[in-house]
C-alpha cells in the first residue's frame, strides 16, 4: 500500500594547495559524444544522492532551510519487497526527493529515505564504510551561505585551505546535518543560466582503497577522469559524466579502517548510494554482462513507487570495488536537459 503528496568529521580531506587553477569550461553540448556512440551502460546522468534519515520531515526542513530548492515527489511505501536491497519484504519507508532551483531535468536531486520498517539505524564501528563522505553545493558567494546558516544557529566550519572539486580549490565549508552527513559549500562563479543566489547540487565526495582500481570501474560504467591531485592522504580524482559535467565525484584513497569489515545495511543512517541514469537498464545489464569490465552483475529488478507519477522504476544495483552501491535507473535522455556549465 502506498500514498502520496506532491511537492506543496567529516574525514573529508582538505584540498592540496598545489591543485591546478579552475580548468576550461566543459565543451558545448555538440561536442558531447552522440548517444549512439556510447555503450547502453554507460550512465549519461546523475539522478539522485540519497541519504537514510531517522526523520524524513526535520531533514527535509533542514535542507531546504539552508539550500532552498522544492521537494517534488514523496512516495509513502507500507508493503514493500527490498530483497534485492537485502532488507527483505514487508518494509516500510517514506521517500521524498528534495531539487535545487534548477529542476529535476537539469538537476540531480537529494532523496532522503525515512525507513519505519525497519527503522533507519546509525553505523557501527565494525562496517566498513559506504564510500560517501560528504555532499556538495556550489554557491557564487559563500557570503550567502553564512548568512543564512548564521541566522539560523547552524554551526558550520570554515575550510581555510580550501576544497579541491573539478580540480580547483574552491573556497569552502562544511557543516553536518541532523542525521550525521557531512554538507560541503564551495564557492564557483555562476553560470548565466544558473538561479541566482541560491547553493546548487554540484557534487558528492568518495572515499575508495585504490583508486586506479576505483577508476577502471567507474570509467567502466561513463564516468571520465577530469583531474588527478594529491591530499594529506592519499591520491585524489574527480570524475565527471560526459553528458552531464556540472556534477563531479572527488574521490580521494583512504585505508580502510581497521576491522571495518561487515556491510552496512541498505537503511544504515546518512550517505549510502547514487543513483544515474542509464537509457534503458535491461539493455545497460546486457551490456555489462557482455562487456564484463566490472565482473558479475545482479538482474534488474522492478521497484514499485505507485504513488509517484512514473509508477515505479526498474533498477539495477552495482557495487564499486570498494562496495558503495551505485545504481541504474531508466531515463531516456530526452527525459533530461543537463547543463554544461560552469564545469
Amino acid at each position: 500500500m502506498s500514498t502520496s503528496t506532491e511537492s506543496t568529521a567529516s574525514g573529508v580531506p582538505a584540498a592540496s594547495p598545489s591543485a591546478r587553477p579552475a580548468p576550461s569550461a566543459s565543451p558545448a553540448p555538440s561536442a558531447r559524444p552522440a548517444p549512439s556512440a556510447s555503450p547502453a551502460h554507460h550512465a549519461h546522468a546523475v539522478l539522485h544522492c540519497n541519504l537514510n534519515t531517522v526523520d524524513v520531515d526535520r531533514s527535509a526542513a533542514f535542507h531546504l532551510s539552508l539550500f532552498g530548492g522544492e521537494p517534488r515527489m514523496r512516495s509513502i511505501s507500507t508493503d514493500g519487497d527490498t530483497a534485492t536491497m537485502g532488507l527483505g519484504a514487508g518494509t516500510a519507508s517514506v521517500t521524498t526527493f528534495l531539487y535545487d532551483l534548477r529542476g529535476p531535468r537539469s538537476a540531480p536531486a537529494v532523496e532522503l529515505v525515512g525507513w519505519t520498517t525497519p527503522h533507519t539505524v546509525p553505523a557501527t564501528a565494525d562496517q566498513r564504510p559506504t564510500g560517501f563522505t560528504a555532499l556538495g553545493y556550489r554557491v557564487e558567494s559563500l557570503r550567502i551561505v553564512t548568512a543564512r546558516l548564521e541566522a539560523t544557529g547552524v554551526a558550520f566550519t570554515p575550510v581555510p585551505e580550501g576544497l579541491a572539486v573539478r580540480g580547483a580549490v574552491r573556497p569552502a565549508l562544511r557543516l553536518t546535518d541532523p542525521d550525521g552527513a557531512v554538507i560541503e559549500v564551495v564557492e564557483i562563479p555562476a553560470a548565466p543560466g544558473d538561479p541566482r543566489r541560491l547553493p546548487l547540487l554540484s557534487h558528492e565526495r568518495m572515499r575508495c582503497t585504490d583508486l586506479e582500481r576505483t577508476l577502471a570501474w567507474y570509467t567502466g560504467i561513463g564516468w571520465t577522469v577530469r583531474d588527478r591531485g594529491e591530499s594529506p592522504t592519499g591520491p585524489t580524482a574527480s570524475l565527471v559524466l560526459p553528458e552531464d559535467p556540472t556534477f563531479s565525484l572527488e574521490f580521494v584513497q583512504q585505508p580502510a579502517p581497521a576491522g571495518a569489515t561487515a556491510t552496512p545495511p541498505a537503511n544504515v543512517q546518512g550517505l549510502y548510494r547514487i543513483a544515474l541514469a542509464v537509457e534503458d537498464v535491461r539493455e545497460a545489464h546486457a551490456s555489462l554482462v557482455a562487456d564484463g569490465a566490472i565482473g558479475d552483475v545482479d538482474d534488474p529488478v522492478v521497484m514499485p513507487m505507485p504513488d509517484t507519477p512514473t509508477g515505479g522504476f526498474t533498477v539495477l544495483f552495482l557495487h564499486d570495488p570498494d562496495g558503495a552501491v551505485v545504481e541504474f535507473v531508466d531515463r531516456p535522455r530526452s527525459a533530461v536537459r543537463r547543463p554544461t556549465e560552469p564545469a
